[in-house]
């Protein structure tokens, strides 16, 4: 990727461009599956099939990312009735909550010699990397001074 791209992002904003980026792919990856005996079979399920709040969850966190990058590298960005990092971040706390729900949700199953159902790697992934997009957004949140949309004057 071209130098001048990274350069012009602070060290927050790549930290949600990239989170992002991480969850995005994190879809793809295995969230939950069966594992047979001595793992000599399985089958897993990828984070776009893994129903409705994976995949929500993931469109906000990728959504809530590029939104943010969009804005940092100063494209237009379509006004909204609160701050746009107020946006990002309440995206981002949205999507990773889907996540969650998703992972807390997931059938588990231990049978010993039969085989085990549960978790795989792809949601951990996703969790890890959707919290420091999390984490980075409340950041850039904090230094814009933006106030929260609860404290805003009603402009109706």
């Amino acid at each position: 990727m071209n130098r001048d791209f990274w350069a012009r992002l602070s060290a927050t904003d790549r930290c949600v461009a990239v989170g992002a980026a991480i969850v995005f792919v994190a879809g793809f990856l295995p969230w939950w599956g069966y594992k047979g005996p001595l793992a000599l079979y399985g089958a897993s399920v990828a984070g776009w099939s893994s129903g409705f709040t994976a995949w929500a969850g993931i469109i906000l966190l990728v959504a809530a990312g590029a939104f943010h990058t969009a804005r940092a590298l100063g494209v237009s960005v379509p006004e909204l009735r609160f701050g746009p990092a107020v946006a990002v971040a309440g995206a981002a706390a949205v999507g990773l909550l889907l996540v969650i729900i998703r992972w807390l949700t997931l059938p588990r199953v231990h049978e010993g010699l039969a085989g085990s159902v549960g978790a795989r790697f792809g949601i951990w992934v996703a969790i890890v990397a959707g919290a420091v997009e999390l984490a980075a957004a409340v950041s850039a949140f904090r230094k814009s001074g933006e106030p929260v949309p609860w404290a805003q004057p009603d402009q109706t």
